[in-house]
C-alpha cells in the first residue's frame, strides 16, 4: 500500500504517533471513518405525548377570540386548498 501525505501535520502524526506502521495507520483511519459515519446519527429522547401535551379548554366558546381558529370560515377544505395553490403560482 502506498500513501502520499501532503499535509505536514498528518505526516508528523504518522511518523511519530503510529511509528510509520501502515497497518496501524489504516486501522486508525477505518476506526475514525466509523465515527464519521455515525456522526450524522443523534440520540433523541422520546417523550410520552400523554405526559408532555395539554389540551386547550375554554369555559365559554362564545368568548374565544377568532384568532384561536383562523379557519372557522372555511366550509370546503379541498376548494380552499385548490385556491391557495392557484394563487401561489400567480
Amino acid at each position: 500500500m502506498t500513501i502520499k501525505i501532503d499535509n505536514p501535520e498528518i505526516e508528523h502524526f504518522f511518523i511519530h504517533e503510529l511509528k510509520s506502521d501502515v497497518k496501524k495507520f489504516s486501522e486508525f483511519i477505518l476506526k475514525n471513518l466509523e465515527k464519521y459515519k455515525r456522526q450524522d446519527e443523534f440520540n433523541i429522547t422520546h417523550l410520552d405525548p400523554k405526559k408532555n401535551s395539554y389540551k386547550l379548554r375554554f369555559d365559554n366558546l362564545e368568548e374565544v377570540d377568532e384568532s384561536a381558529n383562523p379557519f372557522k370560515d372555511i366550509d370546503d377544505v379541498a376548494l380552499y386548498a385548490k385556491k391557495l395553490r392557484e394563487n401561489s403560482w400567480r
